[in-house]
């Protein structure tokens, strides 16, 4: 049997694939492209915004055109179950508490085993360690798409991340829909802080890194996992807006006095702290003043990259019953700026870069040249004398950059 995985959306989307991916491949399922027939076709849909629900509806009638089985996942057809089960060729829809049984659909043993070596097909290694959200974000669907908040039992985080050093992995990625919120709903409660020292404690992973946390949830304690050199030294700290009236409408649970506190603290405390963020424009009521706020919000902050989603009007949510609509091609207008913004930031971050040392997870590796991720999640290439295997790390030293790309020289 052949079966094509396709997945849009998050990171956690890309963890719960991933797991598939590696069961199947253990029990010898031909893992294909879409375009090479396969019997199957799972796709995990994401709804994070106007453009994904399209995004999730063109790859279902791709993947039908294509003659496979179609069975849809994800919060697309969490949200949209009736139509997408009208939709042709989709054989099964499954609800996102229920992805476990993709398996037995395949007509496979959904029985737990460890990977091996010749599943290995990436240099990361995703967890999921929760699901959902308590947040009530006036713009978001996801809470309606994936329910509240649940988190993984350690053990289990344990295991998986035993097994990942077992097959040769040396990065470790923990995703969540909200990982901040880990451990608040078991007994006893292990808040995320805790679990990191479990991890520390009880495996012998190489560097571990963490995804989105809100500011509200950064513990002075990360501080110190990232000077051990274990814990990546990235952050990534959505802040929306730069606007206190637009938090407020967002319904975003801190200040922009907070967020630049903590940011500032937290980047003067590590040197050369990779440093994301996500911000919306063109919500609702947001003038020329509150998008000015936020430009110059961002200009001041140390980010190192930028995500920029014009604001998506998600029926169902508080945000688009909220009057005073900013028209499409302002908001087209105001990512284009920002972009612009976050150009020049990691292009700036780049260059302060130049003749230091940093360590490369290679990604990608060919005859001569290798190209990966730093501790900082900076992407870099490197040019090698010899083939290095990818899953290594090489120690690099930056020297330059092209197209947002670091350039490096090999050190060992």
């Amino acid at each position: 049997m052949k079966v094509s995985l396709l997945s849009l959306g998050c990171k956690v989307n890309q963890s719960e694939f991933f797991e598939v991916e590696s069961v199947l491949r253990k029990r010898g399922t031909g893992i294909v492209d879409l375009d090479q027939k396969p019997d199957f076709c799972v796709i995990n849909t994401c709804s994070v915004t106007g453009k994904s629900d399209y995004q999730s509806r063109q790859l279902i009638r791709r993947a039908a055109a294509s003659g496979a089985k179609v069975i849809v996942t994800g919060c697309y057809s969490e949200l949209n179950l009736e139509a997408v089960l009208k939709m042709k060729g989709v054989v099964h829809v499954i609800r996102n508490a229920k992805k476990d049984s993709i398996i037995n659909i395949l007509n496979e043993n959904s029985s737990s085993i460890s990977l091996s070596q010749d599943t290995q097909k990436r240099s990361r290694f995703p967890v999921k360690i929760q699901d959902g959200c308590d947040y009530s974000c006036s713009y978001c669907l996801i809470p309606a798409a994936r329910g509240r908040s649940r988190s993984i039992p350690p053990e289990e985080l344990i295991k998986k991340i035993d097994d990942a050093v077992s097959t040769g992995y040396r990065e470790v990625v923990l995703t969540g829909i909200h990982i901040g919120l880990y451990g608040l709903d078991l007994a006893p409660k292990m808040p995320l802080i805790r679990l990191l020292n479990e991890i520390f404690e009880k495996t012998a992973i190489y560097r571990l890194r963490i995804s989105s946390l809100e500011v509200t949830e950064l513990d002075e304690r990360l501080l110190y996992f990232m000077k051990s050199g274990r814990l990546c030294p990235h952050l990534h700290i959505p802040l929306q807006s730069g606007d206190d009236r637009i938090l407020s409408l967002m319904k975003r649970p801190y200040k922009v006095k907070e967020f630049r506190e903590k940011v500032l603290f937290f980047s003067d405390q590590i040197p050369d702290l990779g440093l994301g963020t996500d911000v919306i424009v063109g919500f609702p009521g947001e003038g020329e003043g509150e998008f000015e706020n936020t430009s110059a919000l961002l200009k001041e902050l140390p980010f190192t990259y930028m995500h920029v989603f014009p604001y998506s009007d998600r029926p169902g949510t508080r945000a688009s019953l909220m009057p005073i609509k900013v028209p499409p091609q302002e908001k087209k207008a105001r990512a284009a700026r920002l972009r612009e913004i976050a150009l020049e930031k990691k292009a700036a971050f780049l260059a302060s870069l130049h003749g230091r040392e940093e360590e490369l997870l290679i990604e990608e590796a060919a005859p001569g040249v290798v190209s990966g991720t730093t501790g900082n999640y900076v992407k870099a290439l490197a040019r090698v004398p010899e083939t290095v295997s990818k899953g290594n790390i090489v120690r690099i030293r930056f020297e330059g950059q092209e197209k947002g790309i670091a350039l490096a020289k090999p050190l060992n």
